[in-house]
């Protein structure tokens, strides 16, 4: 859990720290401090902050708490809960292959200098964090790779847990 102080702006220091629980592949829960000092204007714009200041998490649940009244703090439990199940769970191979094919029929990835790479199969590697590899064709540029992260949260939650997405390039066989 990364603890923010909402009385002032959201600092560097605090980007950086969320950045390095990211990087460690840790699951995840922001909480915000002081919520119940702003006013309604105040609130707004730190809310606009959060969205600008914090886009790559996304993914990781929030609660407005205030420690001095006691205000929220009950939230962060389901939370902190929600995000180490997500941490942990795993997906079976079959479904995984399953979703994957049909995100490939609906939206392949785009073609390149001729070629488009297609999806082979996938299979989860690990949990803790949750990590895919996904077996192509060719290799799978990096806004693709967001658009599959993107919706294997809509299907699958991973709330408060990074995904790794790793792509193994196959290559042709020589006869």
């Amino acid at each position: 859990m990364v603890l923010i102080d909402v009385s002032e702006s959201i600092a560097e220091q605090d980007i950086r720290v969320i950045q390095q629980v990211v990087d460690s592949g840790r699951a995840l829960v922001v909480a915000y401090n002081k919520w119940d000092t702003l006013d309604e204007e105040r609130q707004h714009y730190l809310e606009r902050e959060i969205e600008r200041e914090l886009v790559q998490i996304t993914w990781a649940p929030r609660a407005n708490i205030s420690a001095s009244t006691g205000r929220h703090v009950n939230r962060l439990v389901p939370a902190i809960e929600q995000a180490l199940e997500s941490w942990d769970s795993r997906i079976p191979t079959g479904k995984l292959n399953a979703f994957f094919g049909e995100i490939a029929s609906a939206h392949p990835h785009p073609v390149r200098s001729g070629k488009q790479p297609r999806i082979l199969f996938a299979t989860q590697a690990d949990t803790r964090p949750p990590k895919f590899v996904v077996f192509a064709s060719g290799f799978i540029e990096a806004g693709y790779r967001r658009f599959l992260e993107r919706r294997l949260r809509e299907e699958f939650g991973f709330t408060g847990s990074p995904i790794e997405i790793s792509v193994r390039v196959r290559e042709k066989r020589r006869r």
